[in-house]
């Protein structure tokens, strides 16, 4: 799908014999398709992969990646790797304290335990850093960390 932009088989002849005919007039007067199944078939293959996005998240922590990448070229040569650097403390305390609005908690202590759980998850990426620099090996500290720290509360 990344390589080529479509996947085979995924339409029956009938289907496609659909497709083609709705979208024809299109294909030959806006797009400037030659007038033949093959040629409004390729119209409507690149005006799907132009406007077809898609998402894939994965963790960065481990071997998994790595092999992903090595067995699936496309994902490194036709998408866009975006890596997410840490959340502000302010983006910390407005997830935790959506998260906990609906716990019974005393309201006299729940900004209290909203900052806590930003002052731990702080404390965990710096002394994670420091992990580097001593031991040398790594210990990733990701928002999903941070997620399931909170719904473990």
């Amino acid at each position: 799908m990344l390589t080529a932009g479509m996947v085979p088989a995924l339409y029956e002849e009938s289907e496609k014999d659909g497709i083609v005919n709705n979208i024809r007039d299109e294909a030959v007067h806006k797009g400037g398709a030659v007038d033949t199944k093959e040629g409004v078939w390729n119209y409507f293959v690149d005006k799907c992969r132009d406007n077809l996005h898609l998402v894939l998240a994965m963790s960065p922590v481990g071997e998994l990646l790595r092999v992903r990448c090595r067995s699936f070229p496309g994902m490194v040569n036709n998408t866009v790797i975006d890596w997410f650097v840490p959340w502000p403390e302010q983006a910390l305390i407005s997830v935790a304290g959506v998260f906990l609005a609906e716990e019974d908690l005393p309201e006299a202590h729940r900004q209290n335990i909203v900052q806590h759980m930003v002052t731990v998850h702080e404390e965990v990426r710096s002394q994670s850093e420091n992990f580097i620099q001593q031991l040398k090996r790594y210990n990733y500290v990701t928002p999903k960390n941070y997620l399931d720290f909170i719904s473990n509360y």
